[in-house]
């Protein structure tokens, strides 16, 4: 099953039942705002992120009520908006057990005078109770190369190998993914490559229609009505 759905997400997610996801993993905005000026031309730039003015915590209240006993969260962040996350998650019943470093094994953005260049990402990890591993135990530092610039379909795409390593760990197969800022579509490409149910959520109209189709090129046979809820 692929359910994706074009809208708000804490509005969205009031629809999905109580206790029917095994993992939330997901890329909320946290700040940047950001829009690279080193592409010249304008027209080629990516669109900014909506809702990306402050870290996006809004919908960290519904993800409890998501969640089986066996269950995890993972929740990308950085660095200087990390804690903003770590105290809504705990004030909604997710304090994070481990916080996974992402390594991207190149540089990112940033001030190139001023600041150190950053080659990771932080990903906060909860999992509840009668949560466990899909086998070995996995490290903390997880390196996999970031999407390259020419091939970016969206400003902060994560690889899908890397979205693949963490549903492989946390998930059981067949189990239901949900990524509540759908992007790009990596982590249900990731999800239908895995086999695993999905359930993705996309509020920019752009984005939501590309990630649908790159769902779909990923190879899924399932119908057009099971897959898309409010496309534009």
């Amino acid at each position: 099953m692929i359910k994706l759905m074009h809208g708000d997400c804490v509005s969205l997610m009031r629809d999905i039942p109580d206790g029917s996801v095994d993992m939330v993993l997901c890329d909320p905005p946290y700040g940047i705002d950001f829009q690279s000026s080193r592409i010249k031309d304008k027209e080629w730039r990516k669109p900014k992120i909506a809702n990306d003015k402050k870290p996006f915590v809004e919908f960290i209240p519904e993800l409890k009520r998501l969640l089986k006993p066996t269950g995890c969260v993972m929740i990308f962040t950085r660095w200087d908006v990390q804690q903003a996350f770590i105290d809504d998650m705990e004030a909604h019943g997710l304090a994070p057990n481990s916080c996974i470093i992402w390594d991207k094994c190149a540089h990112g953005m940033g001030d190139l005078q001023r600041s150190f260049g950053s080659v990771y990402e932080s990903i906060l990890f909860h999992a509840e109770n009668d949560f466990h591993f899909n086998g070995k135990r996995p490290t903390d530092i997880i390196a996999v190369p970031k999407v390259p610039a020419g091939k970016l379909v969206h400003p902060n795409e994560k690889p899908v190998a890397l979205m693949q390593r963490l549903i492989n760990a946390c998930t059981p197969m067949e189990g239901v993914v949900l990524d509540c800022f759908m992007g790009s579509g990596a982590t249900g490409i990731a999800a239908v490559n895995t086999n695993r149910e999905f359930i993705g959520i996309e509020l920019d109209d752009k984005y939501f229609c590309a990630a649908k189709k790159r769902i779909e090129q990923a190879g899924m046979q399932i119908k057009i009505g099971d897959l898309c809820t409010g496309m534009v």
